[in-house]
């Protein structure tokens, strides 16, 4: 595993913002500027071999004022049995470049993170509501959407407790 480590440590250098490694899976944290650069690297580089993109997933920390968000890449190698997750953190409004061209199965993922959080993706082929209604206003998985009132011409009841 710190074989691993330092092929991408070697390779990105002060783009690499933070590794940590928790039972086995390893963590690094990159800059979001690096976020494409990183996942084709550990998918094409020998050392690493990252053939399967296990999931991708967005988050919102209000807490995190500077970078309230994280885009969470979790990257499998059936090559060398390795598990690595990639996380970077994002402003309002800030995009990374899609993956789809890496892994197609993260249109799914990139347009779930983008209907229920807001973060964009450059690139990706169909960026379009997946799991609301197409007139939906709002971003409902994020800590500060309201949990009752009107939200995009519907009216919710409160589900404080119910969710």
């Amino acid at each position: 595993m710190s074989a691993l480590m330092d092929a991408i440590t070697a390779a990105f250098g002060a783009r690499i913002l933070e590794t940590g490694d928790f039972r086995g899976d390893l963590t690094i944290s990159v800059a979001p500027e690096a976020w494409l650069e990183v996942l084709t690297f550990c998918r094409d580089n020998e050392a690493t071999k990252f053939d399967m993109l296990d999931c991708l997933l967005g988050d919102h920390l209000p807490e995190r004022a500077a970078a309230p968000f994280a885009l969470v890449a979790q990257l499998v190698s059936h090559t060398y049995g390795h598990r690595l997750r990639v996380k970077t953190a994002l402003t309002e409004g800030q995009a990374v470049p899609s993956v789809t061209s890496l892994w197609p199965s993260a249109n799914f993922d990139e347009r779930e993170a983008w209907e229920m959080y807001g973060i964009g993706f450059t690139g990706h082929p169909n960026l379009i509501r997946l799991l609301t209604t197409e007139d939906f206003e709002g971003f409902p998985m994020r800590k500060d959407f309201p949990l009752e009132g009107t939200v995009g011409g519907r009216v919710r009841t409160d589900l404080r407790g119910k969710i």
